[in-house]
């Protein structure tokens, strides 16, 4: 084993669960320690991107397979599927046989079309859905998860805890920033007013085009909603020449949704998602043999290079207070520091870790 190349994946292994784990205890998964709360959470490229990097990390995915079961009908399914088509954040399997098995709990159509559009093809290899170093950690004779072994996957039979919560629960009716998207489909419904409706409020004045290109969303479907929502006041909208910006009062917004909060903003999960994940996967696959510090240190700073924009969309441009923004500038740092900088809520680490 390359002692340099092992203690980057183990850091970089380090920062992206632990971030995760962050990003789903702050809307209802069990773990213990602090959660990130001054995200948005935009729980489509989130999944995605957890349901690739938690196949090293068996206990957060099942984890977060709980927190479906219990949460399932705050997922916008069409959207989920767009963006894996466009992103390709994950295996399509795996998701397919996620959502194989939340259609055993949810008697909605939902969950049953997408496990059946992703099912594989007959001849697809079997393989570990988890692994660890590079070994697949489903020992040879274990009894498998009919699922998730129907989608070509290996994984010793899944059996939830039951410990997660609603991301919406009746004891705490505020909006905050990380149930902010899952109120908004609360009140809109699990549809794409809902989504535009909260990148407008936190994000800020915007066209058709950067909303659709950030939330994943055809562009004409864009148009249409906020043409609708504009029609009955919701937003405003500014005629520049052909170019139609569309804003909404977010502080008097707020005032009246009840936000208590002091700092909200959104942030473009979507960007955040490739970036990781292309990071991951690229670490993952570097080769061994011949490996010098050099090349090493050469590889890391393509990766950087590859990333960077993802990586300075995803950080919030704008908030509603006067708190200062963070920057995630690339200038004299290496990659790991770039990635601390832009995932860490602040100067120091409150990681939380799965309870029991």
């Amino acid at each position: 084993m390359n002692e340099l190349l092992d203690k980057f994946r183990q850091e970089l292994s380090e920062l992206v669960l632990t971030f995760i784990w962050q990003q789903w205890s702050s809307i209802g998964v069990m773990a213990a320690g602090g959660a990130d709360r001054t995200r948005a959470i935009d729980p489509e490229p989130l999944l995605l991107l957890t349901l690739e990097v938690a196949r090293q990390d068996p206990r957060m995915f099942d984890e977060v397979v709980d927190w479906l079961i219990v949460n399932g009908k705050w997922i916008n399914v069409v959207r989920l599927s767009t963006l894996l088509k466009e992103d390709k954040l994950c295996s399509p399997e795996v998701l397919g046989a996620v959502a194989a098995t939340l259609a055993e709990h949810d008697r909605t159509p939902k969950w049953r079309g997408l496990a059946k559009n992703l099912k594989p093809s007959v001849g697809k290899e079997v393989e570990s859905l988890f692994e660890k170093n590079g070994k697949p950690l489903f020992l040879p004779g274990s009894e498998p998860d009919k699922i998730f072994h129907s989608y070509r996957l290996l994984r010793q039979p899944l059996q939830t805890r039951g410990l997660s919560s609603p991301v919406l629960q009746s004891n705490t009716p505020f909006w905050t920033s990380t149930n902010f998207m899952f109120k908004a489909r609360a009140l809109f419904g699990v549809n794409i007013r809902a989504d535009v409706f909260s990148f407008l409020v936190l994000q800020g004045a915007s066209n058709p085009t950067r909303i659709a290109r950030e939330l994943g969303y055809s562009q004409r479907r864009v148009q249409d909603a906020l043409a609708d929502m504009a029609a009955a006041d919701v937003f405003k909208v500014r005629i520049d020449g052909k170019a139609k910006e569309y804003s909404v009062d977010s502080e008097s917004t707020l005032r009246f949704l009840g936000v208590t909060e002091n700092d909200i903003s959104w942030i473009d999960w979507r960007a955040l998602a490739r970036a990781l994940v292309t990071v991951w996967r690229r670490a993952f696959a570097i080769r061994e043999e011949g490996l010098t510090p050099y090349i090493l240190e050469s590889e890391l700073r393509k990766m950087l290079s590859d990333v960077k924009n993802d990586l300075l969309t995803a950080v919030p441009k704008r908030r509603i207070t006067n708190r200062p923004e963070v920057s995630a500038t690339t200038r004299n740092k290496g990659l790991l520091e770039t990635l601390d900088s832009t995932l860490a809520p602040g100067s120091g680490h409150n990681w939380p870790r799965p309870v029991g």
